[in-house]
């Protein structure tokens, strides 16, 4: 959509979607209650008045305010809502994944790498892009340009805007915009504050401005682009129901339900284990000793006083009464823990025979049972969201197929909440080349991949062994042992660089010696299997730890060696200095062995068995 200078100054002065926008910042309080830490139980976020109404909703003021101190800050939420990103971050962290932009020339693509790496765009969607996902869905997604070219070549960048900017927004059906207007930064001239805002088109960028305490918007700026869309779209393209439409459904919205009755749930369960530490302690009630200057004393908590006087036809004056509440009664503590309170006291009517002074302590059972219920309340918002915990299962399985059902559950959920954050990169990626290159920049792909870490590595060494006693293929023992390492040092790039370099440089590493040598051993004389087996390289992989060891020590760290040299040289190299160690040794037994059949006297026993 093309804006008319007519048409953006109606949309500045009657926003068509302001609504909608305090819709969704509405939406957005409640999942920043859960998903952004606060301090300071004093100053909650404003989402928690949802959560306070509906306490006081269900129960007494008294109780509610007891409640309400009893809730922890930051809430005890925010830590199930970091499990379940630490889980679905994993989306960035598989093996498979592929970006790949097409230019015209490879050397138009290397500059696009390269100008991809200055502007840390990984780490835009890793860090920035992912956390609002969470924080604020509705964000949009902004590629934006220097008012003024200073480079040979254009220089994009990304932003996000935050709903709380948006001035107005219409949307099409795949989540990009008709148009944008978002609040910025307000100027000063002559003590006057300006009010600025951006107004983005399928046409140009603009920006608009008023002076405060005025009516008229005059147009700034006016920059035009040769995209043919709007340089904006929405963050998380998951729409609630209809795509035009701006409200968002975030990997939370279905769950903050749950994620509020946690929060209450912690609260009651933490003031009824107060009752534990300070229980209620009761007495025999005695007489309340207070009177009023009318000198009327306190009738079970209630005082008569003279509320007017009433003149008779006699000329007598008779005092109207009323009653109050006794303010020495209202001053005792409300029944909570810790708190005393009285009973009546007996009488001759009414004998007790119980002590005068007692205890009431709450019931430890029903204290556990609350306890385990809200421990399954913890896993079912992790299994709502990531479908299991936020980390690789590591537990004994009880049934395989349940197992591997789970792991495919996962694998669905990250599957399907990666794509929403492939389509927003690939459009970034689009509108920059675009920007950048114009007709020269061709495609944009992005694929972030489906083989995350879901396993932990001991149980991908388990898959690896019954891999390879049921006769698998060998490339696919080496395709496990790799993803292995992968997964194991996945956070620790320099050892699992090094991993795979002594992966590669042991000899036959998909055979342990036992099933070398048992192979050996069985074949008949003359076998062909006789002949697979080097005999040099079997002694290397039988000691391959002292020589790797003698390696490093006279040459230096593998990762180091060589390092300038392609890949196949550099193992190459290693394995015949590794091999020049084992003939050495072959050698020097041999000689060794010669020298003492010679010296041995004629008549002195020769070696063990």
């Amino acid at each position: 959509m093309i804006l008319s200078p007519e048409t953006v100054v109606a949309l500045l002065e009657s926003p068509a979607n302001a609504s909608a926008i305090e819709a969704c910042l509405h939406h957005e309080q409640r999942l920043q209650l859960h998903a952004v830490p606060h301090l300071d139980s004093t100053r909650r976020p404003l989402g928690w008045r949802y959560l306070r109404e509906r306490a006081r909703s269900m129960m007494p003021v008294d109780e509610a305010d007891r409640w309400e101190q009893c809730v922890d800050a930051p809430l005890p939420s925010t830590d199930v809502v970091e499990d379940i990103f630490t889980g679905l971050r994993r989306v960035f962290e598989a093996q498979d994944g592929l970006i790949h932009c097409e230019l015209a020339t490879p050397e138009l693509e290397t500059d696009f790498e390269q100008y991809r790496t200055s502007q840390r765009e990984a780490d835009f969607w890793m860090g920035t892009a992912f956390t609002a996902v969470g924080r604020r869905p509705h964000s949009f997604l902004v590629v934006d340009m220097a008012s003024e070219q200073r480079t040979p070549r254009p220089e994009p960048y990304s932003l996000l805007v935050e709903l709380g900017d948006v001035w107005d927004v219409a949307l099409r059906e795949d989540g990009t915009c008709e148009y944008l207007m978002f609040a910025l930064p307000d100027q000063r001239e002559n003590d006057i504050r300006i009010e600025r805002v951006a107004v983005y088109d399928d046409a140009a960028y603009m920006i608009w401005r008023r002076p405060e305490g005025t009516q008229t918007w005059a147009e700034e700026l006016n920059n035009a682009h040769i995209l043919g869309y709007c340089p904006a779209r929405v963050l998380w393209n998951q729409p609630m129901d209809k795509a035009i439409e701006l409200p968002r459904q975030s990997p939370l919205t279905g769950v903050l339900g749950k994620l509020d009755k946690y929060v209450f749930w912690e609260g009651a369960i933490e003031y009824a284990r107060l009752h534990g530490t300070f229980p209620i302690t009761w007495g025999f009630e005695e007489e309340c000793s207070y009177k009023n200057a009318d000198g009327e004393s306190c009738q079970n908590g209630v005082i008569n006083y003279i509320k007017s006087y009433e003149t008779l036809t006699t000329g007598e004056q008779r005092a109207n009464y009323s009653s109050m509440p006794c303010p020495a009664c209202k001053l005792r503590p409300k029944l909570g823990p810790g708190t005393y309170v009285t009973v009546p006291a007996p009488s001759k009517d009414m004998p007790d025979t119980r002590d005068p002074v007692g205890r009431v302590n709450p019931d430890v059972d029903v204290l556990e049972h609350f306890r385990a219920i809200q421990q399954q309340r913890r896993q079912d918002l992790l299994r709502s969201v990531l479908g299991g915990g936020g980390e690789p299962e590591n537990q004994q399985a009880q049934n395989q197929k349940q197992v591997m059902s789970g792991f495919e559950i996962k694998q669905d959920v990250l599957v399907e909440f990666k794509k929403p954050l492939e389509e927003a990169r690939a459009w970034d990626l689009r509108t920059k080349g675009r920007l950048r290159y114009g007709n020269l920049f061709r495609s944009a792909t992005v694929n972030m991949g489906e083989r995350f870490y879901l396993k932990t590595p001991e149980q991908l060494a388990k898959e690896e062994e019954e891999t390879r006693k049921s006769g698998r293929p060998v490339y696919e023992l080496s395709q496990q042992r790799t993803f292995r390492y992968q997964t194991l040092y996945r956070n620790n790039p320099a050892m699992l660089d090094r991993m795979q370099i002594l992966s590669d440089l042991e000899p036959y590493p998909e055979y342990s010696v036992d099933q070398i040598l048992t192979m050996l051993t069985t074949a008949a004389e003359g076998s062909y299997v006789l002949t697979l087996f080097d005999a040099n390289l079997l002694r290397l992989k039988v000691d391959f730890g002292r020589y790797l060891t003698r390696f490093e020590s006279e040459q230096m760290d593998v990762r180091r060696f060589a390092s300038l040299q392609p890949y196949h040289i550099k193992l190459a190299s290693i394995t015949q200095i590794l091999l020049s160690y084992v003939n050495e040794s072959q050698n020097g037994a041999s000689g060794q062995s010669s020298r003492q059949t010679e010296t041995r006297p004629q008549n002195a026993p020769g070696p063990a068995a």
